[in-house]
């Protein structure tokens, strides 16, 4: 069966049957959202959230970007991955829909600190968990209507990764892993374009069950037979695909096939954002320069028409206001989408943002992801720049120096520009949990 084999693939893995090049993906996700954490710790809710959980009981886990407050690894898990998800910032895998780090490394760093775990062993069950998660996406991809993809797979790969990091059995493991899928929330897209912030506490929620459904299945408990299939087959659009449990299992490393994320926006804004960022440098471009500008992408994107956000979450997920914005403050970065960035020249801006979804665009999905920004300037000329993909992925990878410019970006209000350097270089070897979670400290 091939749930089974996947379960025995995660057991089995050892720090010496990844490759080279691999392990060193998997220590530069590990650093891009260790940066991805620290920068949305200090949202208002999740801030929040951390002040009622430090006061109420210790802990031997660390909530990140704090003064080292801590409390119970559950607890840890989620906030952490709460504030890896705020940003829109977090690696994604755009063959799974989602996001699998952020669904994987808050609870091993929660639960790896609290058994001395070795840098070895966080990395060996990072990628683990990550190849599951994006195997069981790739199995019920696409998701029925109106699903958003946080919360529903990524706990199997929570739980496969924590299984792995505690030197579970096959057995054992393939419970945590069918316990968790169990847990699967029927998460809503609505939430993030409506800007309802729990969408925000998806990937912390998967991070919980996935903990629970190992200490679940280590006391015995168990799972249903074929279970990762059966109880996300309600939350698939079709039959789930078994097969893409274990095809190339060990062969093909998904975690390669990745992508990063620069513009603080849903994935579906980057190939617009990149040919507005493209026209406006070519063409020195600014707000006052623009009369209308036009937009033609595939159908996902063009749903995000959106002109007048009215929070932070629902300006994420609005093409309109990314391009305004974008062109307002000369940035697409953390900045650029919060509430203080809803300023009524931005949302006059959006207004005049025309987004239509083109059979060009929608045919290449989801091998591409384009656009095509045709800008109308007060001047009566008109400017027009194509992506065929959004950069970040195989098809226009960012470098290391890139990623460490972002890590900066996020990490340097937090902890300070002279603690950069050491948990840069702790993430990427990547350091012992424990090492990790003490240099995150603001």
């Amino acid at each position: 069966m091939n749930e089974a084999t996947l379960a025995s693939f995660v057991s089995t893995l050892d720090r010496e049957d990844i490759p080279d090049d691999v392990a060193a993906r998997g220590s530069l996700v590990i650093a891009d959202t260790v940066g991805v954490i620290l920068g949305g710790a200090s949202d208002p809710a999740v801030s929040s959230l951390t002040r009622r959980w430090a006061s109420q009981n210790g802990g031997q886990a660390t909530i990140l970007g704090t003064a080292g407050e801590r409390t119970s690894a559950y607890r840890a898990a989620f906030v952490n991955a709460t504030a890896g998800t705020v940003l829109e910032l977090d690696e994604g895998h755009r063959f799974a829909a989602g996001h699998p780090a952020i669904h994987v490394l808050p609870a091993l760093l929660a639960d790896g600190e609290s058994s001395y775990r070795s840098g070895d062993e966080l990395l060996t069950a990072f990628v683990a968990g990550y190849e599951v998660a994006v195997r069981v996406a790739e199995m019920v991809v696409p998701l029925a209507d109106g699903v958003h993809p946080h919360g529903v797979w990524g706990g199997v790969g929570t739980a496969a990764a924590v299984a792995r990091l505690r030197e579970l059995d096959a057995e054992t493991t393939l419970d945590a892993m069918r316990i968790a899928a169990n847990y699967a929330q029927h998460t809503r897209f609505e939430a993030a374009t409506e800007g309802a912030t729990v969408r925000n506490s998806y990937a912390g929620m998967s991070n919980l069950s996935g903990v629970i459904a190992v200490e679940q299945a280590e006391a015995g408990f168990t799972g249903l037979e074929d279970g990762i299939a059966r109880h996300l087959d309600s939350i698939a659009s079709g039959e789930p695909n078994r097969d893409a449990l274990a095809d190339e299992l060990g062969e093909r490393w998904e975690i390669e096939r990745g992508y990063f994320k620069v513009h603080a926006a849903c994935r579906y804004t980057h190939a617009v954002l990149d040919a507005v960022e493209t026209l406006a440098e070519a063409q020195e471009l600014d707000a006052a320069d623009v009369e209308a500008v036009s937009v033609e992408t595939y159908p996902a994107a063009a749903s995000l028409s959106n002109t007048r956000p009215k929070n932070a979450l629902q300006a994420k997920f609005s093409v309109p206001f990314a391009v305004a914005s974008a062109l307002v403050t000369g940035d697409t970065g953390k900045l650029s989408f919060t509430d203080d960035a809803l300023t009524e020249e931005t949302l006059a801006l959006a207004e005049r943002v025309e987004v239509t979804a083109t059979e060009e665009f929608a045919s290449r999905v989801p091998d591409e992801r384009g656009a095509r920004v045709t800008i109308e300037t007060v001047g009566g000329e008109s400017v027009s720049h194509a992506v065929r993909a959004a950069r970040g992925g195989e098809h226009a990878p960012f470098s290391d120096a890139d990623l460490r410019t972002k890590f900066e970006h996020l990490v340097a209000p937090v902890i300070g520009a002279e603690s950069i350097d050491g948990l840069w270089a702790a993430a990427r070897e990547p350091a012992a949990p424990r090492v990790l979670t003490a240099l995150t400290r603001a």
